[in-house]
Order: structure tokens, then sequence, then C-alpha cells
């Protein structure tokens, strides 16, 4: 019991960690696009003037100025880099003064990137898209150009002709003035132009390039893997892998399809496995071991969109088709990791020897840990719905239109779960309890969100639905302090008055000498009244029992002696009054009667006469005289 106790611990421990973890792995990768920060190791030996200083964006002459001689200068950079890492022998590693060049490059391009607003595009994709924006813009530009910057709006034509737009020439790019928040002030490239900027490339990538451009920066940048400074191997890839098809490269395609089938075959591997080891494992384990399909599609979708992204560099189209599909994946994955993780700590606080795993404490905190984990898998989908791009408050209402369309669909539903939740406030049942429920009647197996189960008698499950149960009149057997024998015998009517008058002493005699048999409130066997053909007589008495089983055991004993002294006293059980007898009936055995006669006749001399009540000198020697369960 420790060693399944120690390892439960070590589950759970394990579990937290992920479910503490699960905010800040689902916040990585859009944490890092927010920023917009390409990190290289590089990026270390820019000087400290440098590292933190903002792209010059006072007016629309700055910020071009800004944008041309970062691309510029990082183009540059990059360039040198390629020649440095391609002059060096090394296989699979760049030398250490390529790394750094390439730092200053991506120093130069992040600033460049300043230069335009991203506010439109979703967080999960911003960074990529980033990249390649930038690219984008210096390609249309280096095509179309620009003017002079002393043509170009600074400072002093800003204020003085209050400007807060400015589009550049021959094109429909247009750049605006923040009005407020952290960029108050800064001249950008407006979301609405940025997100035109594909279109445009498209339309002027058949022109020539003007004197000084960056030449196939846009070409270098999506036929390479990485952020803008690839890997050594690339340089070792065959020219034909290189070819462009639907805008991506032979080789990435290739890398695209064999990762893919990496993942399936590792999620398909995974599952399989668990589902193998549960078949083997106890019930704790199983449950533990449900988590691990929903760690391995939220971590695989992770991976694969680390690897589309910054190990790939798939663009365009399909990046953002791919991105999103696996972002949604993802978001399943850890909403159904939440909600395992939920169901899976209810379990370990019903693991606790404090909490009887058939009571209605551990179907409580089972249905509260599932509606916690539904409550916060809602709230993850909300958040990474928002870093999708949609709205919060489009969202939330959305939720509330949908929560109300789906309160009126599923109103009995909903009526369910109250019910549960009444159920469990007012404990009238548990799991485990013998109850009646109107015409039904079962052992109770467990109170779930929506419904009840039992087991009937004839060991067949019932389901309640919760609202119908809260409904009806329950009767919980089990919680009976003490069974109830109430049963009418039907005596024959040639049955004498002394007769009838033994047997009712004879039958009160035996519910007081029965061990089984409660003496407070006490027992009675009465003459209940003249039937249509009998003489009946109630049998009253409380059992030493809660158990159903039990009491019809020391029933079934009581009767069969009351059997004997019917048959004792020469009387008989009665017979409907349609019965025809066919037979000569020798009717009650008079000899026998006349004995009981006699006997009663002598109760009345001797003054010991049971009637209307037994005398307390009758019962003191007969109390618990009977032996019970009796000897075969």
């Amino acid at each position: 019991m420790k060693a399944s106790r120690y390892v439960a611990l070590r589950i759970v421990f394990i579990a937290l960690c992920i479910l503490f973890g699960t905010p800040f792995l689902l916040s990585a990768s859009a944490d890092f696009s927010s920023r917009l920060r390409l990190e290289w190791s590089g990026m270390a030996h820019i000087s400290a003037g440098r590292a933190l200083a903002p792209a010059d964006r006072s007016s629309p002459r700055a910020t071009m100025e800004s944008f041309i001689n970062h691309m510029n200068s990082g183009h540059l950079r990059l360039q040198r880099a390629f020649e440095l890492s391609a002059a060096d022998p090394s296989l699979f590693n760049h030398p250490q003064e390529a790394l750094e060049e390439a730092g200053r490059a991506l120093y130069d391009f992040e600033r460049a990137m300043h230069c335009l607003d991203f506010s439109a595009i979703p967080l999960i994709v911003r960074l990529q898209e980033a990249r390649e924006s930038v690219l984008l813009l210096k390609e249309i530009l280096d095509r179309v150009g620009i003017p002079r910057y002393d043509q170009i709006p600074g400072a002093g034509e800003v204020a003085e002709q209050k400007l807060v737009r400015w589009t550049i020439p021959k094109t429909e790019i247009r750049l605006y003035r923040v009005s407020s928040g952290e960029e108050e002030g800064n001249w950008i490239v407006d979301a609405e132009s940025v997100a035109e900027l594909e279109r445009a490339y498209r339309r002027v990538r058949h022109l020539p390039y003007l004197p000084g451009a960056t030449e196939n920066a846009y070409y270098q940048f999506i036929t390479t893997p990485g952020s803008f400074f690839p890997p050594k191997w690339v340089q070792r890839l065959p020219e034909w892998s290189t070819a462009l098809v639907y805008e991506q490269t032979l080789w990435q395609w290739i890398a695209l399809i064999a990762w893919h089938l990496i993942f399936i075959a590792a999620l398909s591997g995974a599952w399989i496995l668990c589902r193998r080891l549960a078949e083997r494992s106890t019930p704790f384990v199983s449950q533990a071991l449900r988590i691990v399909p929903p760690v391995a599609l939220a971590l695989g979708t992770f991976l694969m969109g680390f690897i589309i992204e910054s190990r790939l560099n798939i663009t365009g189209a399909l990046y953002l088709s791919l991105r999103n599909i696996f972002a949604v994946i993802q978001l399943m994955g850890w909403a159904w990791l939440i909600i395992r993780l939920a169901e899976l700590i209810g379990e370990m606080i019903v693991f606790s020897p404090r909490v009887d795993p058939s009571g209605v404490n551990a179907s409580l905190v089972r249905t509260i840990s599932k509606l916690l984990g539904i409550t916060a898998a809602a709230g993850v989908i909300m958040h990474g719905a928002s870093e999708m791009g949609f709205s919060l408050a489009t969202i939330l209402t959305g939720f509330g239109v949908a929560g109300l369309a789906v309160s009126l669909a599923a109103q009995p539903t909903i009526e369910n779960i109250i019910g549960g939740i009444i159920l469990f406030s007012d404990q009238s049942v548990k799991a485990g309890e013998f109850c009646r429920f109107g015409d039904k009647a079962g052992t109770v197996l467990s109170i779930d969100l929506r419904t009840t189960k039992l087991e009937a008698l004839d060991q067949t499950i019932i389901s309640i639905p919760n609202a119908h149960l809260a409904k009806m009149q329950i009767t919980n057997v089990s919680r009976r302090s003490k069974s109830l024998m109430q049963k009418t015998i039907n005596l024959r009517y040639e049955t004498t008055r002394d007769q009838l008058r033994w047997i009712l002493a004879s039958i009160r005699d035996v519910l007081y000498a029965h061990p089984k048999i409660y003496e407070d409130p006490a027992p009675f066997a009465r003459f209940e009244g003249f039937g249509k053909s009998s003489l009946d007589v109630l049998i009253f008495a409380y059992v030493k029992t809660k158990k159903w089983s039990e009491l019809m055991a020391i029933q079934e004993d009581i009767f069969f002696r009351v059997g004997e002294i019917v048959e004792k006293a020469g009387s008989g059980f009665a017979f409907p009054s349609a019965t025809v007898y066919t037979a000569k009936d020798d009717g009650i055995d008079k000899r026998k009667g006349a004995a009981v006669e006699k006997v009663v006749q002598q109760w009345r001399e001797e003054n010991t006469y049971p009637f209307p009540d037994t005398p307390p000198e009758r019962l003191a020697p007969l109390l618990g005289t009977i032996e019970y369960p009796p000897k075969s």
C-alpha cells in the first residue's frame, strides 16, 4: 500500500508540474513573436550604446532612412557572414567570426522591423510575418525606388503641415503617426499596407533592381532554413533540391512530409503504448496514464510549429495554413490535458485514506474536479483564440451567445447537472447504498455529473437523470437504523377462539425469544380482523439488521417457526374463498385443538392469561432463548 501511494504521489507531482507549467508553454511562442526580437548569440558583440537603441522614427524621413539603412547594413553583414562561413572547412559549424557578423545583421533586421506596424497580425505568426514583411518591403522599394531623403517630410515639415499620414510615391504604402501608447509620435508603415505587401511584391517582382539594391534577399530567405542565417549544412544541399515548387523549395517539401510522418507515428505509438500499459495497471495508474496522449499531442504540435517556423522556414500561405492548423490542435491538446489533469488530481484526493472512494464526498470531488477542469480548459481556449487574432471581446460575446443557445438547447443536461449538485449538497444517497426511487430499487454505483447509476436486484444497470432523481421520493434503505418486519398471516375460519389465542401468544413468545428482534419497540402479534376467507393475524417487529438479504433470512426463520406453531395448534392457513374442494375435507384436528384449549383454560385458572398483553413474568424467561441461526 505504501509503495502504491508513493508511486501515486510521484505521478501527481509530475501532473502538478505540467499543470502549472502549461501557462508558460502556452505563452512561449506568442511571447517570442509579439516582441519581434531575433535572438542570436552573435548579438552579444553589439556595443552597449546600440544594443537597446530603437530605430529613429520621428518623421517619415527618419523612418524611411532608418529602414533602408538597417536593411542595407543587415544584408551586407549577412553576405559577409555567408562568405566567412563558406571559407571555413568545417562541415557543420559556422566559424565564430561568421556568427558574430550574422548577429550584427540580425540586429539591423530587428530594428528595421520596428518601422512597420504588425499589430493586426496574430501573435502566433507575427515574428515570421515580420521577417517576410521587411524583406518584401525592401524588394518593392528596390524596384520602384523612393524620393531623395530631402524630399521626404522631416520633423519640421510634419510640425509645419501637421501631417499625420504620408504615402510613399508611386506606391500605396502609407506611413502614419502613432497617436497614443508607447509608440506615440513615431512614424511607421500602417497595418493595412503591411497586409498588402505580398500582393504588391507580386505586381513589381518582374521589374529590374535599381542601383544599390539588396538583390535576391527575399529569395535567399525563403529558400534557406532558419531565420536569415541558415545552418552550415545548407551549403551541402544538391542544387536540384533548391528548386521552387509552389513557393517552397523541394528540400522543404521533403522535410515537411518526413516530419509529419514522424509526428503521426510518435503520437500513435504513445497512445498505443499507454493503452496497453493501462490494461495491466491499477485503476489509479491507468487514470494517470490518460494524461500522456494530450501531453504528446500538445508538445508534439508545439514542436511541429517550432520546426515549421524556425527550422524549415516555411513561408507564405502554406506557413499560415500549417501554423494555424497546428495552433488549433495544440490548443485542443492543452485543453484536453487540463481536463485530464483536473480529473487526476481529483482521483488523487479520493485516493487519500481519509476519503471513502465509494462515498458521496468522493463523487463530489470527482464532479468538482471535472467542472474546474472544463472551466480552465475554456479559459485556455479563449486565451489561445485571442493569440490567433480573435478579439477577446468578440470571443466573450460569442461565448455568451453560444452559452445562451446551449443553455436553451441543453436545458435537460443543465437541469441534470444542477440536480447532481443538489444530491451532493443534500447527501441523501451515496455510492454503495441500497435505495428505492419511485418504482425502482437498487444499489447506487455512482453519482456523476449528469446521471446516477444503480445496480438493480437482477444485476442490471439503471441510469437515472439527476434532475428526475432530485424530484423523486428517495427511500434510503441502507441508512435505516433497524429493519421492519410487518406481515399478515391468514388462518382458517374453523380455528377456535382459544386456538387463535394460543397461536398469538406462541408467536409473541417467538418474537421476544428471538435474538435478532428488538425488544423496544416491543414486537407483537395481534388478531387484526376477519378477512373474506380467513382470520387475519398481523406480525410486527423490528429486526436487528440494515441489510435486505439478512432481513429476508431472519424473516424466513420466524415464518418457519410460525408455521410450526399453527400446525401444533391444530389449525391451518386459509385457502382463498374461490377454492373449490374436490376431495373430502378432514377439517381441523379436534384432538390437538382440545389440547390447546385446555392450555388456554389453564392460563385463565392460573391468572397467566397473556391478553391483551403478555405479562412480564412470562417474558423474562423467554428473552434470547431461541438459537439463531438455527443448527441444521
